[in-house]
Formats: C-alpha cells, sequence, structure tokens
C-alpha cells in the first residue's frame, strides 16, 4: 500500500492577532487534494498577542514553535523549515495576502509530477487582484525583470509570498537570509539546480495597506536587489 503524501504548511507570524485566527482555519479547511496535512507556525517574538494566542493552540496537526528575538521573516522560515516532515512544503503569510483557497491551483502540477516547484503568480489576471498603488505594481515588475535578465529565466512574479516545494527541493538550497530577502535567495538558489522545474500558476491577491499592517516598506527594494546580485555571483 502507497504512503500517503503530506503537506507541510509553513506560516511565519510577526503580530498578526487581527489574522492568524482566521488563518489557521482558512489552512485547515482548504481543500488539498488528498494529501496529509502538518502546519508548522514560526512566531517571530509577538508582542501583540499573537504569542499568548498560539500557546493555547492544542491540535495534532499544528507545531507551534517561538522565537526569542525577531530577526526577520526569513530567519522565522528558516526555522519552521528545520521541523517539516511532509512530501510537499507550501509557504503561508499570516496576513492571508494569499488565499487558501488556492492551493489545490498550486499543487497540481506538483501533485501530477510535473514540477519540483510552483509560483503563484499575482498578476496571471486570472485571479482577484487588489488593485493597488501604480508604485508597487512597478517595483513588483521592476524586480522581476531584474531577475530574469541576470538569471536567464522568465518569471512573472518572484516576489510572491506563495512557493510550493518538492521537499527533496529544499533538502539542496542552504538558506542563511533572516529578512524579506528570503524570498529572493530561495528563488535565486534553486534556478540554480540542474534539471528543476519550475511552474506558476494564477493566485489571488488581497493586499493589505499599512494601515492594515503591511510590513514591507520601499527601502527592502535596495535589500532584495543587492539580494539578488549577491546570489548570482556566489555560486551556492
Amino acid at each position: 500500500m502507497l504512503k500517503k503524501m503530506k503537506l507541510s504548511v509553513v506560516i511565519p507570524v510577526f503580530n498578526e492577532i487581527k489574522f492568524i485566527d482566521k488563518c489557521i482555519k482558512e489552512v485547515l479547511s482548504a481543500k488539498r487534494f488528498d494529501l496529509d496535512l502538518e502546519i508548522i507556525i514560526s512566531d517571530n517574538n509577538s508582542n501583540d498577542g499573537t504569542k499568548e494566542y498560539l500557546k493555547k493552540i492544542n491540535n495534532p496537526l499544528i507545531k507551534i514553535l517561538f522565537q526569542e528575538t525577531n530577526y526577520g521573516k526569513g530567519s522565522n522560515i528558516i526555522n519552521a523549515f528545520k521541523f517539516v516532515t511532509g512530501d510537499i512544503i507550501l509557504i503561508q503569510d499570516a496576513d492571508l495576502e494569499n488565499s487558501p483557497e488556492d492551493y489545490e491551483d498550486l499543487l497540481k502540477p506538483i501533485i501530477n509530477q510535473r514540477a519540483d516547484v510552483v509560483f503563484g503568480n499575482r498578476f496571471s489576471g486570472s485571479k482577484p487582484f487588489h488593485v493597488y498603488s501604480l508604485a508597487h505594481y512597478f517595483v513588483n515588475r521592476f524586480v522581476t525583470f531584474f531577475f530574469n535578465i541576470l538569471y536567464n529565466r522568465s518569471f512573472s512574479d518572484v516576489l510572491t509570498g506563495y512557493k510550493v516545494f518538492n521537499s527533496n527541493v529544499l533538502k539542496k538550497v542552504n538558506l542563511i537570509s533572516r529578512g524579506f530577502d528570503i524570498e529572493t535567495e530561495i528563488t535565486s538558489k534553486i534556478v540554480k539546480i540542474s534539471d528543476i522545474r519550475i511552474y506558476e500558476v494564477g493566485v489571488s491577491i488581497y493586499s493589505r495597506r499599512y494601515n492594515e499592517g503591511k510590513k514591507v516598506h520601499w527601502y527592502h527594494l535596495f535589500i532584495i536587489l543587492f539580494s539578488i546580485i549577491k546570489w548570482k555571483l556566489i555560486k551556492k
């Protein structure tokens, strides 16, 4: 009898008391084919009540990790990756800008053994898209264009929060970025894996505003661009 495959959903969290309960409920109820589920939540020393909420969770499907120092999103993701046991790993931001309603679309290329990695494309036009400022739009498009030029790829959205991996892929990369530049470090390193099969699928984007807790700021652009260049020059 074949062993049922497992999906590991990694949720990095920092000060998301307004969203974390809804996020967990939506992940638990999301359609995911017939995959077993585990949820790994890594809290980055929240101080808004998120940590206290997480400490009350008692669910065998959910593992909660607590970091004593807030180093950034990257450190949160790397911390969670140490504990995943699934065959497929999916990163889910706690703010629900990306919706678990898209899980089956993201998982299908891997389930069908056509892809090793799947990126959610927020700009496909096939799913609901929150119309936000022109500046944010052009920053995303510029970063993606810049990455594609350096790495000879044709990504539509390298800064997407939705990245899904066959677990064997993550075993081949050593991640060290502690901040938001983890997004481009992951992408920069997986494209260097020989014969890697990367697909994109359209996903919804329900972007929140800064007064709703959005954490990415203008100065992250320079950190991300530096990361793209750095990992192009560094072989591993």
